[in-house]
Formats: C-alpha cells, sequence, structure tokens
C-alpha cells in the first residue's frame, strides 16, 4: 500500500511541473576545464538548452558576459534565446553567476531563469507564459 501511494505522489509531482521548469540546479556548482573561458563554460553548462543535431528552435541567440573592471576572478553571464517556437514563450533567459575556483577553473555557482511572454505581462518575469 505504501508503495501505491508513494507511486501516486511521484506521479502527482511529475505532472504538475512545467515541462519548461529548469531542471539543472542540481548540477551546481559546475566547474569547467582548463583553459576554458566563461563564456566557454555557460554554453557547455546549457547546451542542452540551445539545440540538437543542428536544429534550434529559437531566431536570436544571444550571450553577454559583465564583470567589473579589474575584477577577474568573477563573471555574469546571460544566455537569451528569443523568437521561440511557441505561441506564448518569446524568449527564455539564463542568467548564471560564474567565479574562479582556487584551482583556477570557472566555476557556475547559481543560475537563475527568466521568460518572456508574447501576450500577457510585459518584460521578464518566472512565472510560465500561457
Amino acid at each position: 500500500m505504501n508503495r501505491l501511494r508513494l507511486s501516486a505522489v511521484l506521479l502527482a509531482v511529475t505532472l504538475t511541473v512545467p515541462a519548461f521548469a529548469y531542471t539543472d540546479e542540481g548540477r551546481l556548482p559546475y566547474v569547467g576545464q582548463p583553459g576554458q573561458l566563461p563564456v566557454e563554460v555557460a554554453t557547455a553548462f546549457v547546451k542542452n538548452r540551445l539545440g540538437e543535431d543542428g536544429h534550434f528552435e529559437y531566431h536570436r541567440l544571444s550571450i553577454e558576459q559583465v564583470s567589473e573592471p579589474e575584477a577577474f576572478d568573477r563573471v555574469e553571464l546571460s544566455v537569451v534565446r528569443d523568437g521561440l517556437l511557441d505561441d506564448s514563450l518569446k524568449a527564455v533567459r539564463q542568467r548564471l553567476s560564474l567565479h574562479r575556483n582556487p584551482q583556477g577553473l570557472w566555476q557556475i555557482d547559481r543560475i537563475r531563469e527568466d521568460f518572456a511572454c508574447y501576450r500577457g505581462r510585459k518584460g521578464w518575469g518566472v512565472k510560465a507564459c500561457h
């Protein structure tokens, strides 16, 4: 009986999580390879969101890296997929915070995901588009 109840709870949780919810927080911290730049570490981390087998479902991809002058150990990076082939979801933005760890490798410590909608609210938001 407990096994059946657990299965029902797991099924309910699975069905209530939106299909587009970001699920990679469990991969943090993510450490890059020796010699990689922050943008290379970030694109390796979000690669599964950028496309597969040469196919992608967005019109424009932009990557922006921001750091304080002469603060070479911390970087904020945004990866935006805009013009999505979706009738409600216009764009998705992943904002990543990276720092150089004691071994000298770039490491992603935090990621936030925002959504822009074709209709409804204006600008970016953390809630799903309908």
